[in-house]
């Protein structure tokens, strides 16, 4: 009996050549399937990243316009105790390190008598110290609203508005002198 060459009859048959594992090409569609979800983890990673960022600089724009309008009270206060000046102003303050023409601009109302009292503390009105001048405790109210706006000056980027009580003794303010405001649009500035 011959002895025959297996290989060479089963090649030479196509119908007999051996079939594929099932599980063949499954490493591709896995590896495939794993590249697709760490990419689609990537963009959302990077969409999160995004927004974040866009959400911090949002909460320094809007920390700098309120600290914009905490120097406005500052200001009015100062003006008020050293040049007695009560009434409402505009003031531009450039933005410290940022882009050349930005800046805060500052609307603060006119100072708004709640109380002229006398101060009754106050050891500046015992007997004898100072004659026969009276002093008193004054309290204010007064607003700051900072605006930042862009370069050109065509979008608001930020407003905050401050209301603030001011107290000043012992002040010789006359009681004349502690009169409202009757002016409408400077009532209006006014935000309790």
């Amino acid at each position: 009996m011959k002895k025959r060459n297996l290989d060479v009859r089963f090649a030479s048959q196509p119908w007999r050549r051996r079939r594929r594992h099932p599980a063949s090409g499954s490493a591709y569609l896995v590896a495939l399937l794993a590249l697709v979800v760490l990419t689609m983890l990537a963009l959302s990673l990077s969409l999160v990243t995004q927004s974040e960022m866009l959400i911090g600089s949002n909460e320094r724009t809007i920390q700098r316009v309120f600290y914009a309008s905490d120097s406005g009270i500052a200001i009015a206060t100062a003006n008020a105790l050293v040049a007695s000046d009560y009434s409402s102003k505009t003031i531009t303050l450039p933005e410290p390190g940022g882009l050349p023409g930005m800046e805060y601009e500052i609307e603060l109302s006119a100072f708004f008598p709640l109380l002229n009292a006398p101060c009754n503390l106050c050891q500046i009105n015992d007997a004898g110290h100072y004659g026969s001048k009276q002093f008193f405790k004054n309290d204010y109210t007064v607003t700051s609203i900072a605006t930042r706006k862009d370069v050109a000056d065509i979008a608001v980027l930020a407003q905050k508005t401050i209301s603030a009580v001011v107290e000043i003794q012992p002040q010789d303010l006359p009681v004349s002198a502690m009169e409202p405001l009757g002016d409408p649009t400077e009532l209006a500035k006014i935000k309790l």
